[in-house]
């Protein structure tokens, strides 16, 4: 047989078997997600939705960098290679080697780690993270936000070229000063509401919705860091409506802020 008869698959191209009952679908943050009926075992790094095996286990071989927010399994979920994950459900969890998983949420009856594995978060539920929070509020938000310092407003105003005057030491105030308005500390503001905040400053950084989403997401960043509650409460419900395909950190942002004002007035989310 000539090399020009022969098929494509002679050639040593790995072939791809899509087994029956498998869904593959893009998610609105166009991100892929897997479902299988049986094992399911990924080899190339990537990001996805969400990574399921309805009746088996789920490995991420060696060399393999995924990130998913869901990784669901009926059996276990094998971790050889660097995993990052919002969620990990399977009836057991086992880093093999030096495997490195960063899990928030954890929902297993079993954990294996291996010798030189190392497993990073590993909360059972979101009350824990709430709890969290709570204890080391002042130093989450000393966190610099995504590793950059934000500039102070004599920078932002000497960067669009506004006049700047530096006080001195030896002026006192006058009469006509504006006194200081500054917010509390953002370690008073209630726990779920803090974790609202810290889920939309995540979002507002991507900058992914259109102008109006945008406006409101900032809106709410913006109350909620001056601890404007009275104006919150009464604006809430028009602010998250404005934000178009709401991803699931804005929803969760939104089910926090609707919980705290029904437990404070009574009425319904």
């Amino acid at each position: 047989m000539s090399r020009a008869s022969r098929a494509p698959t002679d050639d040593g191209a790995p072939t791809m078997l899509i087994p029956r009952g498998t869904r593959i679908e893009v998610d609105p943050e166009g991100k892929l997600s897997i479902t299988v009926a049986g094992n399911l075992v990924v080899q190339n790094s990537g990001k996805y939705g969400t990574l399921e095996s309805l009746g088996g286990s789920i490995r991420i071989d060696r060399g393999a960098e995924v990130e998913a927010v869901t990784v669901r399994c009926a059996e276990t979920c094998f971790v050889q290679g660097f995993l990052t994950a919002w969620k990990v459900a399977a009836r057991a969890l086992t880093l093999e080697d030096s495997a490195r998983a960063h899990i928030v949420l954890q929902e297993t009856e079993r954990l294996q780690i291996g010798r030189d594995a190392r497993l990073v978060g590993n909360f059972a539920t979101e009350k824990e993270i709430f709890g969290l929070f709570s204890r080391f509020a002042n130093q989450v938000r000393a966190l610099p936000h995504l590793f950059e310092r934000r500039p102070s407003p004599a920078e932002l105003a000497a960067g669009r070229g506004d006049i700047v005057v530096e006080a001195r030491p030896s002026e006192a105030p006058t009469a006509l000063s504006a006194p200081s308005t500054a917010p509390p500390p953002l370690a008073e503001l209630p726990e779920p509401l803090l974790l609202a905040l810290v889920l939309l400053e995540g979002e507002t950084e991507r900058k992914i919705h259109v102008a109006s989403g945008q406006r409101a997401i900032d809106e709410i960043v913006k109350l909620l860091q001056q601890q404007d509650l009275e104006t919150l409460q009464h604006t809430w419900r028009i602010l998250f409506r404005r934000i178009d395909e709401p991803r699931e950190q804005a929803k969760r942002a939104q089910e926090l802020v609707g919980e705290y004002f029904a437990g404070q007035t009574g009425e319904a989310v």
